[in-house]
């Protein structure tokens, strides 16, 4: 009896680490990358992720045997990708091992759309620029937002006299005979703002500001500012500064450009 008992029991310590190893095996780390190779300027998604779990994975990332990153949402976002970020891309998560390694490769792309990194802002005039890699000279070129056909530059460019939000959004040029740049993103801020609180009396300048009643923030100038202005900063404003009391409210207009 004690025997079969015995026997029982080792069934049952090998049932579960049979289950043990099953699961660890289906649990595996995947790193998910591009199959071929991405061209240079392209945006390049990494997702590390576990067979067995749905949700986010925070991660870290390798390329070529070295630690480059960690990630709270178990992704790697490599953008305008050059030849330099060319290697052997691998992920590993907390409690789990790491996944296979990956290759990425990197072609050079030979047009190139010179666009603005930089948010631009409305009202300004912004110049696109299609041109083929390591060469100046001009070339007819076409020009796509969001896939669809915008217009041809003649000399190799195209200008939005007055950009506002609208415009924002991915572009693309080709050159005949040369092939399609990447797609880059134009984004578009509103103006910027400073809101001033100030008193005759005192000498003091730290002040805290409110919109709509509700503190938004403090600043030891005096000063408010707001970049990229848009509708949803318009409201009532106030500040006050210690010792010398609150000012009246002031409403902040916000008008679209074009208005």
């Amino acid at each position: 009896m004690e025997a079969t008992a015995l026997c029982t029991r080792l069934m049952m310590n090998l049932f579960w680490l049979l289950l043990v190893e099953v699961q660890k095996a289906a649990g595996s780390v995947i790193l998910e990358s591009p199959v071929v190779p991405v061209i240079e300027g392209d945006t390049v998604i990494l997702r590390c992720r576990n067979k067995m779990a749905s949700f986010n994975l925070t991660a870290h990332f390798y390329k070529d045997g070295v630690l480059i990153r960690s990630s709270d949402t178990g992704t790697l976002l490599i953008h305008n990708v050059s030849k330099s970020d060319e290697g052997l891309y691998k992920c590993n998560a907390a409690g789990a091992e790491d996944s296979p390694e990956s290759q990425l490769k990197v072609r050079a792309g030979a047009v190139i759309l010179d666009i603005p990194i930089h948010p631009v802002t409305e009202g300004n005039a912004v110049t696109l620029r299609c041109r083929k890699k390591n060469n100046p000279t001009s070339n007819i070129a076409d020009f796509y937002k969001h896939g669809a056909h915008i217009g041809t530059g003649y000399k190799g460019d195209v200008i939005i006299p007055s950009v506002s939000k609208f415009d924002e959004g991915p572009y693309k040029c080709t050159i005949s005979g040369a092939g399609e740049s990447a797609e880059s993103l134009l984004s578009v801020r509103g103006d910027t703002v400073t809101v001033r609180c100030m008193n005759k009396m005192t000498t003091s300048i730290t002040a805290n500001f409110y919109k709509d009643g509700l503190f938004i923030g403090n600043s030891l100038n005096g000063n408010l500012t707001i970049h990229g202005v848009s509708k949803s900063d318009e409201g009532h404003y106030k500040c006050n500064i210690f010792g010398a009391g609150e000012s009246p409210e002031s409403w902040l207009a916000v008008r679209d450009k074009g208005q």
